[in-house]
């Protein structure tokens, strides 16, 4: 038990520690991550909890606040909720408006490959349970639409969390696709923004995300859990919930509500 604790304790020193322990896991990150691989148990309860268990147990590790994204980070409709392993990317202004070109040439170089095409990815999209997490500057640029987020979630993708545009919106919604952003636009990112990295620690809605940490979401924001803790925000977290539901089945049943998922 003592040495579980100073073990913690020293994640959360590095964690905390401005200009030295965060860097160090940072440049260790880099070398080697994911630094921990999250476990299918730990991802499991992260999936079955509320973004405000996830949220009560960073604060009672002294972390409170570090891992909220801001509240412009939004669920494109009410009612998405998943959790899963961060793979990221990163987008920046480019501010290359394209020349005039007949719409055909345009619809035959957009995705083009090679030295004509006028738009390239930061990397793959994702894989079975990841969240693909993308840094876009906030910009009007949309890089998450309609059919890209369709082929992520044949690949297993189970969320999308965009600091900028989502396109399409309302086909994304009718389509059900779980997906958080910070701003909806009908433009197209190309000579708006280019790639920058692809599975690199970023910044995302104010919050630090490498690959291999855990993104927990619903309609109250998204939390990220870093990876070297995320088995005791679990261990925590769960507790949490337990005692809530019991309690709120009770006052369900006072009241003659119908049960539903959150209290049974």
């Amino acid at each position: 038990m003592k040495s579980t604790f100073i073990a913690c304790s020293m994640v959360v020193w590095a964690l905390l520690c401005p200009g030295c322990g965060h860097l160090n896991l940072e440049r260790r990150a880099q070398k080697t991550w994911p630094a921990v691989e999250v476990s299918t148990e730990t991802l499991q309860i992260l999936r079955s909890v509320r973004t405000s268990d996830v949220c009560d147990a960073l604060d009672s590790m002294g972390l409170q606040q570090h891992y909220q994204m801001d509240s412009a980070m939004r669920p494109l409709y009410s009612g998405i909720r998943f959790a899963g392993i961060a793979r990221t990317a990163e987008y920046d202004v480019i501010d290359r408006p394209l020349k005039s070109m007949s719409y055909q040439e345009f619809d035959k170089r957009q995705y083009a490959q090679g030295p004509q095409g006028l738009w390239r990815e930061a990397g793959p999209w994702g894989g079975p349970d990841q969240v693909l997490v993308i840094d876009a500057k906030r910009t009007a640029a949309g890089i998450l639409g309609s059919a890209n987020t369709l082929d992520g979630r044949i690949k297993g993708v189970v969320g999308y969390v965009i600091d900028g545009t989502i396109r399409d919106s309302y086909e994304c919604i009718i389509q059900k696709t779980p997906a958080f952003c910070t701003v909806r636009s009908p433009a197209h990112p190309m000579g708006r923004i280019g790639p920058v990295s692809n599975d690199q620690p970023i910044t995302c809605a104010g919050v630090r995300v490498r690959p291999g940490d855990v993104i927990v979401a619903d309609d109250d924001g998204v939390m990220v859990v870093p990876q070297e803790i995320a088995d005791e925000v679990a261990r925590r977290a769960k507790p949490i919930q337990d005692k809530d539901r019991p309690g709120r089945r009770r006052a369900y049943e006072k009241l003659g509500l119908p049960l539903d998922e959150t209290v049974r």
